[in-house]
């Protein structure tokens, strides 16, 4: 059985330490293999040997004539080929040499897969930041592959898909431009299109990711991904559900409140003001709950990134809702696991059991030493 795989490689670096290897994998007996290298970046110049690759014929390179985002550029590419099955990866990763053998047996074995979810692992975390980014969880999604035998979706840094599958599911170009959400978006789409079957995991298929800038620290990204988030149960409603607020909307309705109070009952604004300061103390300790609970490693510079990690996501995610005026967007969440919950109300962990055990106490606290 001859297999065809359009290999799409969104970039804006060109850095050929990573692009030669993957230009170069090995082709797999009785297989077509093209490879769609898209610069997201019109001012770069790529270099000699990756143009000396280029024959648009197996290598084709596109360079976009301004800069369209992630979402676009990754459509672009995929419109470019007419193979069956398309792999995503990402412009940064190391690949081993049988990365395609291995996804083109898995596609022999299993041909009426939507996709396949391959493995992308980091090294081990040296700086405090990058050890709060493990301990967030916000990267569990690189791993799923080892964790779970098949999920609603995957990281692009690698995974295959079909195009059958696929249909006319694309990356929405709503999202922001470097990337947050739109992933999540198309996958549970095409998911969905095919009756909810989950994408095969592929953990063979293994390839390494390094952390961006060498654990340099970055709070763009967080704001970005939760920016993009917010649009997530909007456009997908099944899986949506609506929690208890987070720490930043909490503090944004205590405001509410405090300029109502200002103009209506002046004497509440104390209670509001240790209402506020306390939900900041419990947001501390939930998330040093967390992160003993996720085995972080133990430090203040980790605990401090760790919860600023969240804050600023979750104000992403604020900004994003209320940027669009969807004030509806306020406490409402997504369900990442894919599954359509029938009770459209709060989802439980560790972390949020620790506040809403804590909250109660601090609301009867304020309240005995106010009204003393």
């Amino acid at each position: 059985m001859s297999v065809q795989i359009d290999v799409v490689i969104p970039s804006f670096r060109l850095e050929e330490h990573y692009l030669l290897p993957i230009l170069s994998l090995k082709k797999p007996a009785d297989t077509v293999i093209r490879f769609f290298l898209v610069a997201d970046n019109p001012s770069i110049i790529p270099s000699p040997a990756i143009q000396q690759l280029v024959d648009n014929k197996r290598v084709f390179l596109s360079i976009n004539p301004e800069n369209l985002g992630a979402a676009r550029t990754r459509n672009k590419a995929m419109e470019m080929g007419s193979a069956e099955w398309i792999l995503f990866l990402d412009d940064d990763i190391t690949v081993p040499p049988n990365l395609l053998e291995i996804y083109a047996d898995a596609i022999r074995k299993h041909p009426r897969e939507i996709g396949f979810i391959g493995l992308v692992n980091m090294p081990p975390p040296v700086k405090p930041f990058s050890h709060a980014i493990v301990a967030s969880g916000s990267m569990d999604i690189f791993k799923i592959a080892k964790d779970r035998d098949g999920f609603a979706w995957g990281a692009t840094a690698n995974m295959m898909i079909s195009r059958k599958a696929m249909g006319d599911v694309r990356f929405s170009e709503i999202y922001p431009k470097a990337g947050g959400g739109e992933d999540v978006d198309f996958f549970i789409n095409i998911r969905e299109r095919n009756n909810y079957m989950d994408f095969r995991s592929l953990p063979e298929a293994a390839v390494e990711h390094p952390w961006w800038n060498n654990e340099a620290v970055n709070f763009k990204r967080p704001f970005r991904y939760g920016m993009g988030n917010s649009l997530l149960p909007e456009r997908n409603p099944r899986y949506a559900y609506h929690d208890f607020p987070n720490t930043i909307e909490t503090v944004f309705l205590a405001l509410l409140a405090g300029i109502v109070a200002a103009i209506v009952k002046p004497s509440l604004l104390p209670a509001i003001g240790w209402f506020i300061a306390g939900a900041a103390v419990i947001e501390v300790i939930a998330g040093a709950v967390q992160s003993a609970k996720r085995k972080a490693k133990p430090g203040i510079a980790v605990y401090y990134y760790l919860l600023a990690l969240r804050l600023i996501q979750e104000a992403g995610m604020f900004w994003g809702n209320i940027s669009r005026g969807r004030l509806t967007g306020i406490t409402e969440r997504f369900n990442y696991n894919g599954v359509i919950r029938k009770v459209q109300f709060y989802r439980s962990n560790t972390y949020k059991l620790v506040k809403w055990v804590l909250y109660p106490l601090l609301i009867i606290l304020i309240w005995y030493y106010t009204s003393a």
